[in-house]
């Protein structure tokens, strides 16, 4: 049950205008002083509040009180409105004006002015009744207005927000149309704004209720699913139990596509934003293909290769030689393979042979200028950036995101370089491919690497596989296991699990993958020990180490095996300094990962770093810092919903990523989420050790379990004309079209 208090603000301490948290002292009845904090406007300090929350203890300030709601209590002592009306928020009212309109109106005396300004006849002339309630309700408006938002059932923070957005208006804004709390506020889903639009009185068969059912199923399938599109009887399925109401939804599918809120092609419906998202990057991939190449001199390729070879001691295969002879001729190239089949070599063997061709020196500076090497995430391009022994970035470094949060590159400010090499291209989804391309100039040569069989990308879109299956861009399927990776037990278990040809020879343990069955209990503990047993070996938890679950809940799922990781192997756990939030605690020397993407911070999701110190800012507030990569980011305590322990992450996390010794436990629980995708990208995030644990007849089972087909039209649109559709053409040309030049992909992640 929560607890109550009521008086007088007697003074403010902090007030933050972004978000709306505030600091304040509150007098109470009792003449006792107790700090407030929490999110409501500036109250005024001589009307007399109810504030509802509960009681905590500060280190340093002692007792607290953290709001949650409040409101103004009707009855307000006559001098406390006095004072107020007297005070200097209001112009020619001193305290005997102000005790006569007390005297003649009552306690109710700001409602009956804010009502009818001519009550105050008797008192003030028509220029003062008119100023007084302009200036009243000036004043009132943002205190009314969060009252009614509170009494809508939404929390002090996004009443804050919304009203740093609209204002005075946020209540008409609201009542229009309450569903944009879905659009505009995170975490707001359609369920929360259709309990407010309730206590609008918003039927469920409304128009704006069944508009914002569709907009919402489409995204959450995008986002949740990863589909582009919702064919008419799906779409209707998911708006179904969303609503749950026996409605005709032709008047609200007609308003969105005259709106343009979403595109109806053929029988498919797309939000408008994913439909001209994969028209431009069809589109892009066709102007980039045609430009005419310069003709490259076959026979000095050649010689090249074979000097390089010697030179390095390698004895490239004709695949890999196809490839790059391929690379250096065309404009746009996939090279597509799984673990140990000599991708990373070939991409070594292009870097010196196009160095060598154009004469650039690869140990120059000035060599990025030429050369960009890329991927999604920041601890691909680490790996990359190592394995090469050249700089590497993430797309979204190269593409100019910068701490003003814009973008440098677009096609007013393209990418300079003329060799652009993209690794773990699988990760990619249709917005950063679509802000990637149309930064690349026509006649650069881009180079697409990655692994089609893994995981397709964690946002909308099938693009690496796409791209692949239409057969207009040169494709190089690297297929052969290289003389080095052929001892290798866990690329060999990849490739059986890839080729569903797993046997029970497949499950023999060896020096680097390692089998064992057990119950929960005992794979936890086996676990916790080897894990102890690879530290006293040398590796390092944090860089070497890593236990991939695929769900959260559970004994054995994400946040459990976190807690049990860190309090055996963290020996700052349960020593102060600490920061809690919610049932997560955090200390010094945490691996931890972010689980949004924060462009305030220039981070990303899925970056992981440590806690490096948990301090007091000047405020005396707890600030936790972690490193990510060099890169230092703070967190207050009312940020840490973006963390996570990361001892144990989950298998889509890991994408991109490649660690030493790999733990993957395989229990019945998880059944529903076992594909051959997601554990063959488990299993090829391992180096050198894996360990799979828990029941091994699992493994057979999602061998021949596949991820479902994403709906994407990418591919038939790489193999039609683009340009001749007269919708996508319409589009472009709407005079509401939104110039992109200063949007990031991570205002779509």
């Amino acid at each position: 049950m929560k607890d109550k208090i009521s008086g007088f603000i007697k003074s403010y301490v902090y007030k933050n205008e972004s978000n709306g948290y505030t600091i304040a002292k509150l007098e109470t009845n009792e003449k006792e002083t107790c700090s407030i904090v929490g999110y409501f406007p500036l109250l005024s300090e001589e009307l007399e509040y109810e504030f509802e929350g509960e009681f905590t203890h500060h280190a340093k300030y002692g007792k607290q009180f953290v709001v949650s709601n409040y409101k103004r209590l009707e009855n307000a002592s006559e001098g406390g409105l006095i004072r107020y009306l007297s005070s200097e928020n209001f112009t020619g009212i001193g305290p005997v004006t102000a005790e006569k309109i007390v005297s003649l109106l009552g306690q109710n005396a700001i409602e009956k002015i804010i009502e009818d300004e001519s009550v105050l006849k008797p008192i003030l002339n028509p220029i003062k009744r008119t100023r007084l309630k302009k200036e009243l309700m000036n004043h009132q408006a943002e205190q009314q207005i969060f009252v009614k938002l509170l009494d809508l059932g939404l929390t002090t923070k996004v009443a804050a927000r919304l009203f740093n957005s609209y204002g005075n208006q946020t209540l008409e804004k609201l009542e229009e149309d309450p569903y944009r709390l879905m659009y505009e506020i995170d975490g707001f889903g359609f369920i929360k704004s259709r309990d407010v639009a309730e206590k609008f009185g918003i039927a469920k068969d409304d128009i704006r209720s069944l508009k914002a059912a569709l907009v919402y199923s489409l995204i959450t399938s995008s986002n949740g699913d990863g589909n582009l599109y919702l064919y008419e009887a799906e779409l209707m399925h998911k708006v179904s139990k969303i609503l749950d109401v026996d409605a005709n939804y032709k008047d609200a599918i007609e308003a969105l596509i005259l709106e343009k809120k979403i595109v109806l092609e053929d029988d498919k419906y797309f939000l408008k934003q994913i439909y001209k998202d994969e028209m431009d990057i069809a589109k892009r991939i066709k102007e980039i293909k045609s430009y005419p190449m310069e003709q490259i001199d076959e026979d000095l390729l050649s010689l090249l290769l074979s000097q390089i070879a010697i030179l390095k001691s390698i004895d490239y295969t004709e695949k890999q030689i196809q490839a790059i002879i391929t690379a250096m001729q065309n404009p746009l190239t996939i090279i597509t393979g799984g673990p140990g089949t000599g991708k990373t070599t070939l991409i070594d063997g292009l870097l010196e042979t196009y160095a060598k061709y154009y004469k650039v020196n690869l140990k120059s500076k000035d060599a990025t200028n030429e050369i960009a090497l890329m991927a999604p995430t920041g601890r691909a391009s680490k790996r990359m950036k190592e394995l090469l022994d050249f700089p590497a970035r993430t797309i979204h470094s190269h593409l100019g995101y910068d701490y003003d949060q814009t973008f440098r590159s677009s096609k007013v400010q393209p990418l300079v370089q003329n060799l652009i090499i993209i690794d773990e291209a699988s990760m990619i989804d249709i917005f950063l491919m679509k802000r990637l391309l149309n930064s690349i100039v026509d006649g650069t040569r881009v180079v697409i690497v990655g692994d089609e069989d893994q995981l397709p990308s964690v946002g909308p879109g099938y693009v690496l596989g796409d791209l692949i299956a239409s057969n207009v861009i040169p494709v190089i399927r690297l297929n052969e296991i290289h003389r080095q990776a052929k001892d290798s037990h866990i690329v060999k278990l990849a490739s059986a699990i890839n080729n569903q040809n797993l046997s029970s020879d497949d499950l023999m343990s060896h020096n680097d993958v390692t089998f064992y069955s057990g119950n929960q209990a005992d794979i936890k503990r086996v676990i916790l020990n080897q894990i102890g047993g690879a530290i006293s070996k040398g590796y390092d938890l944090i860089d070497d180490i890593q236990v991939l679950i695929p769900q959260y809940k559970g004994e054995l799922g994400i946040d459990s095996m976190n807690v049990e990781i860190q309090s055996k192997f963290n020996k700052n756990y349960d020593k102060p300094p600490f920061m809690r939030f919610g049932d997560k605690t955090y200390y010094i020397g945490d691996k931890v990962i972010q689980l949004q993407n924060d462009k305030d911070k220039a981070i990303m999701n899925g970056d992981i770093g440590v806690v490096k110190n948990i301090r007091k800012n000047d405020k005396n507030q707890k600030v936790l810092e972690v490193d990510f990569d060099g890169h230092r980011v703070h967190y207050d305590q009312n940020e840490l919903d973006t963390l996570n322990l990361a001892y144990v992450i989950s298998i889509h996390k890991s994408q991109g990523s490649e660690y030493q010794v790999v733990f993957l436990p395989i229990i019945k629980s998880y059944m529903h989420m076992l594909k051959k995708e997601l554990i063959y990208t488990a299993i090829t995030r391992a180096k050198s050790h894996l360990l799979v644990l828990g029941d091994l007849r699992l493994l057979q089972y999602a061998s021949n379990q596949l991820v479902e087909k994403r709906h994407t039209m990418l591919k038939l649109r790489l193999q039609t004309d683009v340009k001749t559709h007269d919708l996508f053409e319409a589009l472009n040309q709407d005079e509401d079209t939104e110039d992109t030049d200063d949007i990031s992909p991570w205002d779509f992640m």
